[in-house]
Order: structure tokens, then sequence, then C-alpha cells
């Protein structure tokens, strides 16, 4: 019955013997291709993505954007009154720090400084 087409029996054994062989290197195939891909190097994420995985919620206060000044990342901040608070990225530590405190920095013009002046 597993000869029905092949009336020889030992062409029959050489093509199953073929046929299992190049199964088994289609499996082989795939077994390095899968390993290869996982020991792919991984792409480690810019200094922007990292920032704003960690970014913390300061209660009171909304975003009033995100810089990039001196390789630098560096995020502002106001609240309701019109209080500014400058916020700079870290990336030795992965974490923002907390640089300047403005009393009506958002507020006027006068009162806004940069995160690095005095």
């Amino acid at each position: 019955m597993d000869y029905i087409f092949c009336t020889n029996r030992t062409k029959a054994k050489i093509i199953l013997d073929l046929i299992s062989l190049n199964l088994i290197q289609i499996i082989i195939c795939v077994i390095v291709f899968v390993l290869m891909t996982s020991c792919a190097p991984y792409e480690h994420p810019s200094q922007w993505e990292r920032s704003m995985t960690k970014f913390p919620k300061i209660e009171g206060f909304i975003n009033a954007g995100f810089f990039s000044m001196k390789d630098a990342i560096y995020s502002q901040h106001c609240d309701s009154h019109g209080n500014q608070i400058w916020y700079k990225w870290d990336d030795d530590g992965r974490f923002w720090k907390q640089v300047k405190y403005n009393t009506l920095g958002c507020f006027d013009g006068e009162y806004g400084t940069g995160p690095d002046s005095t």
C-alpha cells in the first residue's frame, strides 16, 4: 500500500529517504534562523526615548514643553499661578532632576529665564 506510485521498492525507499532528509534540513534551517534572530544585537533607545519613559507627573503643574539644549534634554512646567519649574534629564543616572524654579516665570517674560541661567 505504501508503494502505490512506485513499483520498485528500492526506488521508493530512496525517495522516502530523500524526503526525510529534506525535512530534516528544513527543520535545521528554521532552528538556525530562530537562534540567529533571537541573538541579534539590541537597538538601544535614544536619549529622548529613555527620558520620556521615565517622566514624572508633577501635581499642580502642566508640561509647557521639552527642549534640547547643549546635548541635554530639558522639560519646562508651569502651574496655574505662572510659576515655572525646569527639569533636566540625567542620562547617566537615568532620572529627571529639578534644576530651576522661577516665580512667575511662565506668567511674565521678565521673570522667565532658561534652565541654565542665573
